[in-house]
């Protein structure tokens, strides 16, 4: 398969090693693997189920998150490569027999990969679905009564995330300001629980509105529309849905101090990040906020205990609270900062691939 066609102002983000078509005629599975890059060791990423208008727009979606993934696991210190797989969602996944069906196809072409790829739950799919594909291949994580569903520690590195960014641009804290949640999935509604009991006042909004209306109704936040949802005033913007969000337009009519959410690749490009910097928003890069996941999932991979884990996520955390202190000692923007670190780990380990990594 060859790489789709994208945008000059992309082609940096997709210099990645392989992409794989994940095709199944007898099931009717469709989709594709990314793998960025297995420099620090083998990608991984989750395996993410959803709706495109053609394959090259899911290859292109594929190829921006395991970049993403590289990026997250090498700031977070891990052993891991960036990948991601994503499968189009025709409508018919919702048959048991055909989705068990489709998993074990791709969990076979998952196993062709000769563990250059590690698939994990993502977006549209489960940990039980993750049960489905170890019936085919070793080179998978997240399954139940191991590693388990990643939410909660995603949205955990989120939180902390969020609650220095506001401490850093507001010199508040959390009980002091307006939230705005956009997708309260699995984590952003793990994330809203854990705003209102830090006393945030949190809007929320969702495509689905009987979900948004359901956590509004537990936490004690306010569900309002999806649309114009990123022009309401607020102190800070989480967007917590899928990607995209935030788009030349969108920045230039954002009307808060912070942006930090659990969204991979919430700016529609990455050089973006420097328009909110000139606006004055502090934007939190996507691949520090939301690096708990890939390291809950990624501990089966490499062998961490509860406690290694623990330590991990406490570390990232204290590494995201870094580059905001060095951002604002300096002046410059926290995503240079963040790539800079990565960029010093991936040259380190090129340089001397057996030394310390």
């Amino acid at each position: 398969m060859n790489v789709p066609a994208v945008p000059n102002s992309l082609q940096s983000e997709f210099d990645h090693e392989e992409i794989a078509l994940v095709k199944d005629a007898a099931s009717g599975l469709v989709g594709c693997i990314a793998i960025h890059s297995t420099m620090l060791g083998p990608s991984a990423g989750g395996l993410r189920l959803s709706t495109y208008d053609s394959v090259d727009a899911a290859a292109v979606d594929a190829l921006r998150l395991s970049r993403a993934m590289t990026l997250k696991s090498a700031a977070a210190g891990l052993d891991l490569g960036g990948g991601k797989a994503v499968l189009v969602d025709d409508g018919h996944w919702g048959d048991a027999g055909v989705r068990k069906a489709r998993l074990l196809a791709f969990g076979k072409r998952v196993e062709r990969l000769d563990g250059r790829y590690v698939t994990a739950e993502d977006v549209g799919t489960t940990p039980q679905d993750m049960k489905t594909i170890a019936e085919v291949t070793a080179h998978v994580t997240g399954l139940p009564g191991r590693s388990g569903d990643p939410s909660e520690p995603t949205a955990r590195t989120v939180f902390a995330a969020l609650g220095d960014a506001v401490e850093f641009a507001l010199e508040r804290s959390l009980s002091a300001v307006t939230v705005g949640v956009l997708g309260v999935g699995h984590v952003g509604g793990r994330l809203v629980g854990m705003l209102r009991t830090a006393g945030a006042k949190v809007i929320v909004a969702d495509i689905d509105e009987a979900r948004a209306a359901q956590v509004a109704r537990e936490t004690g936040a306010l569900a309002i529309p999806v649309e114009g949802f990123t022009t309401r005033r607020m102190d800070v913007f989480a967007p917590c849905a899928l990607g995209g969000v935030l788009g030349p337009h969108e920045i230039n009519h954002l009307r808060c101090c912070v942006v930090a959410g659990a969204a991979n690749n919430p700016l529609t490009d990455p050089a973006l990040a420097t328009d909110l910097h000139q606006r004055g928003i502090l934007y939190v890069p996507d691949f520090l906020a939301n690096c708990g996941g890939i390291i809950h999932v990624g501990a089966d991979v490499l062998g961490f205990d509860r406690a290694e884990t623990d330590r991990r996520i406490d570390a990232a955390v204290r590494q995201t609270r870094s580059v905001l202190v060095d951002a604002v000692a300096t002046g410059r923007a926290p995503a240079a900062l963040a790539m800079e670190l990565v960029e010093r780990r991936l040259a380190r380990v090129a340089a001397d691939p057996a030394g310390v990594r």
